[in-house]
């Protein structure tokens, strides 16, 4: 894992430029947008997770022409222009379709369960009557409709819309696409996938223990680089409840759990994170998978072999890069660190250790064969200045010690984007984040397999 240097402070995202005005396209012809958006990796990666840009299913509208008609009521009246044509949207088009600003003066529009052409001329007379209601009648001006392609990490590709030619090839006006997990509807059990607004997939698993009953709930988290801001693979997280409430345990609670207990659900959570992983096209897999367990696991003769022969004939088949995290290393001497990652070094790309936010906690990893230090989100509100002012803490430390700075379980993209200039180099999100606010409750199934 590469080092990233902390950046002077511009737009969260990525360095961005506004987009020159330009003629209108000709037929045919495609123009770049660049995403001046928080969220535009969120936006990016949804389009090409789900395809819908691809299958014709993306339109954005431009709202320069209604811009112009307001004038200096412009700036009083731009939320209430975007509210309207959220509500119009959501009215008509619930999950899993999906609509959202760009840029301040564009609007985009994902529609998976609609025909192209009849999504087309949804978003057409959505602009017409979004006109009617602001400025009155425009009737008289061309549509400023386009498709879209998600085109690089914060980019776009639009091509203008003749809505007299407008007949996609192979289009079926009635049915919804399938995302390139190769489901819809029902069949997400099958597939572990997640489309736009549907539910990600976590497999869970009941075990008991010397008299103690647990779940284990497994997903894969979306890993990315933090320089630019890019999707490179997957880290197998497992969330360990209660069996009887539910109950979830934390950090603190999982360092206390009897340690042949803590084997059994390492194991368990990358046996489940696996297949989730397999159900995947390698498209969607990346490059990377970050497989965790707990010190103790890893210092176990018959769980270390068993974890690096599964997960190294698991990389193999997918054709994935390995990264081993060795979790719960607080208190652990470093030479015993050093220990276990020279035994385990030798079956995958790189280690890092994950230990609790703390400065000196980090600092005691230095010199241990580590290549990056990993630590957990804490979850505590905190403002813009004083969030970068943390990450930059424990980042500063995690370089000094051992290189990269990897923070799991951001809440949003927002979060991503201030670690972004903190320093941090790498981040993963917890699942449920990943799921708008209108979703429901992430899919459970109980895996009878394992």
């Amino acid at each position: 894992m590469s080092d990233t240097s902390q950046e002077t402070p511009r737009a969260p995202i990525s360095e961005l430029a506004s987009a020159s005005p330009a003629a209108m396209p000709m037929s045919g012809r495609r123009e770049a947008l660049i995403i001046e958006h928080d969220d535009a990796v969120e936006i990016i990666e949804r389009l090409r997770e789900t395809h819908v840009d691809i299958n014709g299913h993306t339109f954005l509208l431009k709202l320069d022409t209604l811009i112009v008609r307001l004038g200096a009521k412009w700036e009083d009246k731009r939320e209430q222009v975007f509210d309207h044509l959220k509500l119009a949207f959501e009215r008509a088009h619930p999950e899993p379709n999906w609509c959202i600003p760009i840029n301040e003066d564009c609007w985009l529009g994902m529609l998976p369960e609609s025909g192209s052409r009849k999504a087309a001329l949804f978003m057409a007379e959505t602009w017409r009557e979004l006109c009617g209601f602001f400025v009155g009648d425009m009737s008289a001006l061309e549509i400023p409709l386009y498709d879209v392609l998600a085109e690089d990490v914060d980019r776009l590709s639009l091509k203008k819309i003749d809505l007299a030619t407008y007949f996609p090839s192979g289009d079926a006006e009635s049915a919804p696409i399938k995302a390139r997990h190769g489901f819809s509807g029902d069949d997400s059990k099958a597939d572990g996938g997640s489309s736009a607004g549907q539910r990600p997939l976590i497999v869970a698993t009941s075990l008991s223990h010397a008299g103690r009953n647990l779940k284990v709930a497994s997903s894969i988290e979306p890993l990315f680089e933090m320089k630019k801001m890019v999707l490179i693979g997957h880290r197998l997280e497992s969330l360990v409840m209660e069996n009887l409430d539910n109950t979830l345990l934390d950090r603190k609670a999982l360092a206390n759990l009897d340690w042949g207990l803590r084997e059994m659900v390492d194991i368990l959570n990358i046996d489940q994170g696996l297949k989730l992983l397999k159900l995947r096209t390698p498209e969607q897999r990346k490059m990377m998978m970050v497989v965790p367990a707990a010190f103790s696991t890893f210092a176990s003769a018959r769980a270390r072999q068993r974890i690096t022969q599964e997960v190294q004939k698991a990389a193999m088949e997918m054709g994935l890069k390995v990264l081993f995290e060795v979790r719960g290393l607080d208190g652990v001497p470093p030479h015993r660190v050093l220990e276990i990652v020279s035994l385990i070094k030798p079956f995958c790309m790189t280690v890092v250790g994950s230990v609790s936010p703390d400065r000196k906690v980090i600092a005691g990893l230095a010199k241990c064969g580590l290549s990056g230090v990993c630590v957990e989100y804490d979850g505590a509100k905190r403002d813009e200045d004083n969030l970068r002012d943390y990450l930059g803490a424990l980042a500063a430390a995690a370089k000094v010690s051992a290189g990269a700075c990897m923070v799991q379980g951001f809440d949003n993209y927002r979060q991503m984007a201030v670690a972004r200039l903190a320093g941090v180099t790498h981040a993963s999100m917890r699942t449920a984040a990943l799921m708008s606010p209108r979703s429901p409750t992430p899919a459970v199934t109980e895996d009878a397999g394992s």
